[in-house]
């Protein structure tokens, strides 16, 4: 069986290598906090402390290596933070893979380290995570080629370090379905949109039991693909539309926006103690002769009526088993938003849009240096430099930056309005 992405990573395994052992060299202090602070801190899957917080790594493993005594640390260190009402954020503590090779070549080796030890973590309140919003119902059985001109505005490609994948906008707010393995152990991520433009996103949500994370990118009034409220029925016809085979030097797929057509084989529900049958995960999976390739995993599986039934996520191509694909149901991704989002994603049009209730004004924020937090009345909105589309009203805007004094200011937002803030931060200074 393969995970129908670009290039299959190796897992990672957040872990410490000989922690016991290299004790008697001595600990350093790792200082964790967040923004907000009271976040829960998990390392190897169990909770270590809660923000503010400090966590104790032996001292062999901060800075360079110059010789091959001593030990190191051959795996990478991620934390993840959690709060409620924020979404979990993974933070990656060590750089690496480096290699270390002496000067006969005899002895060698890959491993990473510290290179600091002090990490602020900005969390994204669930509630501007998303935006709500859905468009009205296609009509029933509709002509392919309508079906694809209609959907492919709304499907784009994910680069996540050397892998790539595809996925699907589900709100005009700018929020990406795809799958997690996708994404797997990345800070951040790439989204290229239809017209090649380039959106980086630290904000991403996985959810490992359903092999789906959710990413949110700075994009407003995108077009997006609504989902089907029903399972699809066996035997009916179904597109998969994503981004298949390998990539170019310039990490962008061969193969963007390529269609492909089948019918639905099954409907499988799979629970744990039945895992060992399933296609990997959990849940309601939606089995089909669809033919879809590495790097088609995230892309949208649509009906005829244009609405998505499913997340394309893998098959046993090279297997000996072709025509045995299978993709998420859109019932768990619906599942899941609401339950973790708080949002109610279907065919409907939604009368409640944020955009419709309350004038904005856009507000365009820079720094010197760039790469600042952006926050606006206490709710981290991205980095700078951004363009923003804030409610009109007085506002209190703060931007932030590790070894930066924080600026501040309020500001009158005017509607339908354009304003712009440029903030020269001061070098923390050492008495």
């Amino acid at each position: 069986m393969q995970l129908s992405r670009s290039i299959l990573p190796a897992l990672v395994v957040c872990g410490l290598l000989s922690l016991s052992q290299a004790a008697h060299a001595g600990n350093k202090k790792v200082f964790v906090d967040s923004t907000p602070e009271g976040a829960q801190v998990e390392l190897n899957g169990s909770i270590t402390c809660t923000t503010p917080c400090t966590i104790n790594f032996p001292s062999a493993f901060f800075g360079k290596k110059h010789t091959a005594f001593g030990k190191y640390l051959d795996e990478p260190v991620i934390i993840r933070l959690t709060k409620e009402g924020f979404v979990p954020k993974d933070a990656h503590l060590v750089t690496g893979p480096h290699h270390w090779s002496s000067l006969n070549g005899q002895n060698h080796f890959n491993y990473y380290y510290f290179s600091d030890d002090h990490f602020n973590v900005s969390l994204t309140p669930v509630q501007t995570f998303v935006e709500q919003g859905a468009p009205v119902a296609a009509a029933e059985e509709l002509p392919i080629e309508q079906i694809v001109y209609d959907s492919l505005p709304a499907i784009v490609q994910i680069h996540a370090g050397q892998f790539s994948g595809s996925g699907f906008f589900i709100t005009s707010a700018g929020l990406v379905a795809t799958n997690a393995h996708v994404v797997e152990g990345q800070p951040s991520v790439t989204v290229i949109t239809p017209d090649g433009k380039p959106l980086s996103s630290n904000s991403i949500y996985v959810d490992h039991d359903r092999d789906l994370a959710l990413i949110k990118v700075d994009a407003h009034d995108v077009p997006f693909l609504a989902l089907s409220p029903a399972l699809p029925m066996q035997g009916a016809e179904v597109i998969a539309i994503g981004t298949p085979g390998i990539n170019d030097v310039a990490g962008v797929g061969l193969l963007p926006n390529s269609v492909s057509k089948g019918i639905v084989s099954g409907i499988r529900t799979f629970s744990e103690d039945t895992i060992a049958n399933a296609p990997g995960r959990a849940g309601t999976w939606i089995q089909m002769d669809t033919t879809i390739n590495h790097g088609n995993s995230g892309g949208p599986l649509i009906n005829r009526a244009g609405l998505v039934v499913g997340i394309n996520t893998l098959g046993f191509a090279g297997t000996g088993t072709p025509g045995i694909n299978f993709a998420l149901s859109a019932k768990e991704l619906a599942g899941i938003v609401h339950e973790r989002l708080g949002i109610t994603l279907g065919p409907k049009a939604d009368s409640t849009r944020h955009s419709d209730q309350a004038a904005t004004g856009k507000i365009s924020i820079l720094s010197t240096p760039d790469g600042a937090d952006i926050e606006i009345d206490g709710v981290f909105l991205g980095n700078t430099p951004s363009d923003l589309s804030v409610e009109a009203g007085k506002r209190v805007i703060r931007i932030t930056k590790k070894g930066y004094q924080p600026y501040e200011r309020t500001l009158q937002v005017q509607p339908n309005g354009s304003q712009r803030i440029s903030a020269e931060l001061d070098p923390v200074t050492t008495p």
